[in-house]
Order: C-alpha cells, then structure tokens, then sequence
C-alpha cells in the first residue's frame, strides 16, 4: 500500500525546518546527556575521603567540595560524614565560594552544637565574611557581619586558638567602620552639610575610640564646630585632641585654627566685698545711726536682765569671708561674645 505524494513547494519548505531543527536538537541533546551521565556507584567513603583530600593538596578545591558532598551523600550516618561537612565548607571557603561555605558551616553549627571543631566552624564563618569587606565607598553589609561573626568566637571560646587572631581582626573591621564613617561625614562638609558630617564624626570618636581615624575625628569637628560659631565646643574638642595625640599632625592643623581665635574673656565677680564707707544708701534706707522701724538701734543700750551674748552683734563684726548662701552666684560669668551663641544660650 502506497501513500500519495504530497508536493511540497519551496515555501513550504522553508516553513518547516525551523519547525523541525529544535525538535532534531533536543534528540541529540537527549541522546548526548544520556551517554555523559555517569551512573551512581557507591564507593568506600575512605576511598572518597582520600580522594577528596588529595584534590585539596594539589588545589582543586571545588571538586574536593564535591568529593566531600558525596562523602555525606553516600555514608551520613558514618564517622567521616561528620568530618566530611566541615572540610566541604573549607573547601569552599578556599574557592572563594562565601556563600556556599557559610551554608554549610550554620548546617554543622546547627547539626553538632557540641563537637569539639564548633569553634573553627564560628571562626570559618567569620573569615568568609572577613575575606569579602570592600572599599569604604561600598556597601560594609560584610564588614558588620564579620564583626558579629568574630565577636562570637570571643565570647563563646575565649580559651580558643581562634580567639587571638578573632580580636586582631575585630580591631581591622572597626577600624574599617570608622573609616567608613570618615568618608561620609568628609563628604558631607565638603558640600556644606555641617550637622550631618558632625553626627558622623562624633559616632567615630564615641564608639570607635581605639581606632586610627580619631584624630582625624577630632580636628574634623573642630572645623565643624568654628564654621557653626560653637566656639566653646571647638575649643573643648581642640582640648581633647592635644591632650591625648598632641604629636599628630591633626594636632598641628588643630592649633593653626584655634591659635588666631580670642581667648574667652572672664569677668570675676566678689560677692562677699564690702561697701565703701561714702557709698551713698539705697532709696528708703534710714540714714547711719537711725534704727529701722522695729528693730534696735546699734549700740543702744541692752533690754534689762539680758547677757552680753544675748546682745545683737554689729553688722561691721560679720566675718567677711562668709561664703554666700547661692553657690551659683559665686561663679564666674563668662562674657557672651566669647561664648558662642550655643554657650549664651545654655548658660555654659
């Protein structure tokens, strides 16, 4: 039995092997995956252990990660698996695969909480971290998480070999944040956003005080503080700067600011002096030896019975060094040109 023939034209044709060319490449991709797909066999997982090891040695790293997957594939319930998971994760961490190493060291954290390798688990954890921190014009999203991660090392194993080389690299990410900060608040001054460059200078030398970017810090704010007129705030932050680096250069600039300022004037005042003697008595005072109403002249004669110390003293008799009963009033006040508006304003 014949089937008719079907004349197709050119255009025809030309319609239909597009049609059919995915169709024909899909069968071949077929046909190829099915040849490369190796079939599973299982192995000793000492074989596969050694196997995975001697591909670290000669750094292959992302296929001793797989060998160790296949150890905890083949054999979870073995010993190896166990030691398998960990050197998976520092396998990764080597081919510089973060977060796949991250994943399996929280797996291991979580699944053997009390082995005794959990410590290097945490500080593996804070390397994969630590080995992303970037430029301070970037995004320190791993900066805080390495701080975290090393800051955990500590507090859970401070006895640990981990933790000395935790708290050398917890003083770099700090010193990292603060300089971080330093490039934010300088760019604030320079397009005149002064508040904002003082909040971030203050957080520096607030929270990141073991850092290097204090003095920095300091003389920042002091170029802060004299272009808002806090004069008193720029000279207490010029104080803390000499006091604590005054060899840096930072001090330097510092004192070339400040040494053409005013010095703030101070107006002592005596309350405890006494009046001169021609000094001319207030309205409603009674002239000298007149007695006020209701009360005994000086140097009248005493009431009948009464003793000498029942006699009122005289006014001139008052010690002179009797202190004031309002402290505040015997401090010195300070003028308010020289204060700053912030010092006139607070009573500083």
């Amino acid at each position: 039995m014949s089937f008719p023939r079907i004349a197709l034209s050119p255009r025809r044709l030309r319609r239909l092997v597009p049609l059919a060319a995915p169709v024909a490449l899909l069968a071949v991709a077929a046909c190829s995956s099915d040849e490369k797909e190796a079939p599973y066999i299982e192995r000793p997982v000492e074989q596969i252990y050694s196997e995975a090891g001697n591909a670290i040695d000669r750094g292959e790293y992302q296929k001793a990660a797989l060998l160790f997957g296949a150890v905890e594939q083949q054999h979870p319930y073995s010993t190896w698996a166990m030691r398998a998971e960990l050197m998976a994760a520092y396998a990764y961490y080597q081919a510089n695969k973060y977060e796949e190493a991250i994943g399996s060291l929280d797996r291991f954290i979580s699944l053997h909480p009390g082995n005794p390798n959990v410590a290097y688990a945490y500080y593996l954890k804070g390397l994969c971290y630590y080995e992303q921190i970037s430029d301070v014009r970037r995004d320190q999203t791993p900066t805080v998480q390495s701080l975290k991660a090393l800051e955990e090392v500590i507090r859970r194993f401070p006895n640990s070999p981990y933790a000395r080389d935790a708290k050398l690299k917890i003083d770099l990410t700090r010193d990292h944040l603060a300089g971080k900060e330093m490039d934010i608040g300088r760019y604030y001054q320079s397009v005149g956003l002064n508040l904002a460059a003082m909040k971030r200078f203050r957080q520096v030398v607030d929270q990141y005080q073991s850092t290097s970017h204090v003095p920095e810090a300091l003389h920042r704010l002091v170029e802060v503080y004299l272009s808002l007129g806090m004069l008193d705030e720029a000279r207490k932050a010029a104080a803390v700067l000499g006091y604590n680096y005054p060899g840096s250069d930072w001090y330097q600039n510092t004192y070339d600011l400040m040494k053409d300022l005013p010095k703030p004037r101070i107006i002592p005042v005596n309350l405890t002096a006494k009046a001169p003697a021609d000094a001319v008595a207030p309205t409603g005072t009674p002239p000298a030896g007149v007695p006020a109403a209701g009360a005994s002249a000086v140097g009248a004669a005493p009431a009948a019975g009464a003793t000498p110390a029942d006699q009122a003293a005289p006014a001139a008799d008052k010690p002179a060094d009797q202190k004031p009963t309002d402290e505040k009033a015997d401090k010195p006040r300070q003028e308010g040109k020289s204060r700053g508006f912030l010092g006139w304003l607070f009573g500083d």
